[in-house]
C-alpha cells in the first residue's frame, strides 16, 4: 500500500492549471524522491514510428548513498545483472569516453514546482561518444496512463542540442537538436513516462522513442 506524504501546495493560476479533481489531489511541489532499498521498477521502450518494442529492462534499488542511488538491473530476463549509479535526482551517472569525470545531472531538478526552469550542459551519452545540453521547464501536472496504471505526474519538457564527439561519419552527423518530456510520479518515486525525439543536422527527425513504466514493486 502507498502512504501519501504531507505536502504544501503552491498557488498556481487557474488559467494555466485548471482546478480538477486529479490536480487537487496531486502535490504542486514534488520533493526529492525518497525510495526504499528493494523497490523495483520495470520499464519498456518503444519505437513511436511503428509502435514496436525496442527493449525491456528493470532496476532494483540496492543502496542509497549521500549523492547516489545504486541500482542493479538487467535489460532482458536472461541477461546478466549490472550495477547502475544515478544522482539523487534520478539521472543516470555517465562519463565521456576520454574522461573519468562523472556527470549525474539531468532534466529533473528537485523540488519540482510548476513554472520552474532547469538546464544541463554537456551531459554524456550512455556510451560516452557524445553529449547533450538542454533547457527544461516544469509545465504542469497531468494524468498519465502507462502499462503500470494511471498516475498524476509532473511533466517536464526540455529542448536541447546534441553533439557527437567520437566516431563522426557523414551519415551520423556532428550536431543536431532534440526534444524530450518526462512525467514524474511522486507515488512511485520515478518517472512513469519519457519521450525523446532526435533531429538530424538537416532538421528531419531520425528517432522517436517512448519509455513507459510497466510495473512498480515497492519494498
Amino acid at each position: 500500500m502507498f502512504r501519501a506524504r504531507p505536502f504544501v501546495c503552491s498557488l498556481v493560476s487557474a488559467a494555466f492549471f485548471p482546478l480538477t479533481a486529479a490536480a487537487a489531489e496531486t502535490p504542486a511541489v514534488a520533493e526529492l524522491p525518497a525510495p526504499k532499498v528493494g523497490d523495483v521498477w520495470k520499464f519498456r521502450k518503444i519505437d513511436l514510428w511503428n509502435n514496436s518494442e525496442l527493449e525491456t529492462y528493470q532496476r532494483e534499488l540496492v543502496e542509497i548513498q549521500p549523492d547516489h542511488l545504486v541500482y542493479r538491473g538487467k535489460s532482458a530476463p536472461n541477461a546478466e545483472a549490472k550495477t547502475f549509479y544515478h544522482g539523487r535526482s534520478l539521472a543516470s551517472c555517465r562519463k565521456m569516453r576520454d574522461s573519468e569525470e562523472e556527470y549525474c545531472a539531468g532534466a529533473l531538478a528537485f523540488p519540482l514546482r510548476v513554472g520552474d526552469r532547469n538546464s544541463y550542459a554537456k551531459r554524456p551519452w550512455n556510451k560516452g561518444d557524445g553529449h547533450s545540453s538542454a533547457d527544461c521547464e516544469v509545465k504542469g501536472i497531468e494524468s498519465v496512463t502507462v502499462p503500470a496504471g494511471t498516475f498524476d505526474a509532473v511533466r517536464v519538457d526540455c529542448d536541447g542540442t546534441w553533439q557527437r564527439v567520437f566516431d563522426i561519419t557523414s551519415t551520423s552527423g556532428k550536431t543536431g537538436r532534440f526534444e524530450e518530456s518526462l512525467w514524474y510520479s511522486p507515488k512511485v518515486g520515478h518517472y512513469v513516462k519519457f519521450t525523446y525525439t532526435g533531429y538530424r543536422p538537416s532538421g528531419g527527425a531520425f528517432t522517436r522513442e517512448q519509455t513507459e513504466l510497466v510495473e512498480f514493486v515497492p519494498k
